[in-house]
């Protein structure tokens, strides 16, 4: 003898079948329809490349003149101010400088945030950034643009 079904109510249950595919194929069609892949991986990561240098990006820039100070692995975080974490470069907007009660980033104008005025030779307070060195035109403009896309709709 032959049992076709573990459980003899089954059989007189035949809407189960359509409902269990339809489900599989939504549960497919959610999985599958993912808004945006990691072949630009910077789009999730929050970096840019309209004003950077061919090749990088604002987190390569930061990873490359930033990090040694102001990172989550180094020693003695500068000024507090870690650049690897995430949420960045939101983050800036909400986080005030060491030595200014203002927040790092303006929202009423990222262009002009303590940020990038940080990388001048005249920051206001504290010292030109990277210490011991400058950013390039193109590193600089890569960061700005950055700081810029990365600013919250509602400060």
């Amino acid at each position: 003898m032959v049992v076709l079904f573990a459980n003899p109510s089954a059989a007189r249950r035949p809407y189960r079948a359509p409902l269990a595919s339809l489900f599989a194929a939504a549960l497919l069609a959610t999985t599958v329809g993912c808004a945006g892949g990691l072949d630009d991986p910077e789009r999730f990561t929050g970096g840019t490349t309209g004003s950077c240098a061919p090749g990088t990006t604002a987190s390569s820039v930061l990873q490359a003149q930033c990090f040694a100070c102001h990172s989550t692995d180094s020693k003695s975080i500068g000024a507090g101010l870690d650049l690897q974490a995430a949420g960045l470069p939101g983050r800036l907007y909400t986080t005030t400088a060491a030595c200014s009660p203002m927040p790092i980033a303006d929202s009423a104008n990222p262009s002009e945030s303590f940020f990038l005025k940080k990388l001048t030779d005249s920051p206001g307070c504290g010292v030109k950034m990277p210490q011991g060195g400058s950013l390039s035109t193109a590193d600089t403009a890569c960061l700005t643009e950055w700081l810029v896309a990365g600013k919250p709709s509602t400060p």
